[in-house]
């Protein structure tokens, strides 16, 4: 199989910059000034979106790279390499619920809460770890050529 592993690593740089960005920011200021400042909150919801668009560019990559599939939407990206044993079966919940929340944030189908933004940041930036742990470790066992 050939990825283009510079793409995958930048898009991998992308999502820890963003994630480390947002660790800072919770970890930095208390709740109520972060869920009652509308421009920390657009932050936020920014950097959030843009990680799940990385993660999005990956998965849809690793589709179309390693399975010559070219997926209908991410959820069809990630079912697939879930179906293929790339991605373990208990994260596609999971990875599924962020592509939801940047759905809802890009085109606005409901509002998302400040308490929900706050409850992703604070809590759910693991999802994007673990992702890119199982990506790096199917660079590695390619490189290997297993």
């Amino acid at each position: 199989m050939v990825f283009d592993k510079e793409l995958i690593y930048e898009k991998i740089a992308f999502i820890r910059e963003q994630t480390a960005d947002i660790r800072s920011l919770i970890g930095e200021k208390p709740y109520e000034e972060i869920i009652s400042d509308s421009w920390i909150i657009k932050g936020l919801k920014y950097s959030l979106q843009t990680s799940v668009e990385a993660l999005i560019d990956i998965v849809y990559h690793l589709s179309a790279k390693h399975y010559k599939h070219a997926p209908a939407d991410a959820r069809d990206a990630l079912q697939l390499l879930t179906e293929k044993n790339l991605l373990r079966k208990d994260e596609y919940e999971k990875y599924s619920a962020m592509v939801g929340f940047r759905n809802r944030v890009v085109h606005g189908y409901q509002q998302t809460s400040n308490d929900r933004v706050y409850s992703i940041a604070k809590e759910e930036l693991d999802i994007f770890e673990s992702f890119i742990e199982q990506v790096l470790a199917l660079l590695e066992n390619e490189s290997k050529g297993q």
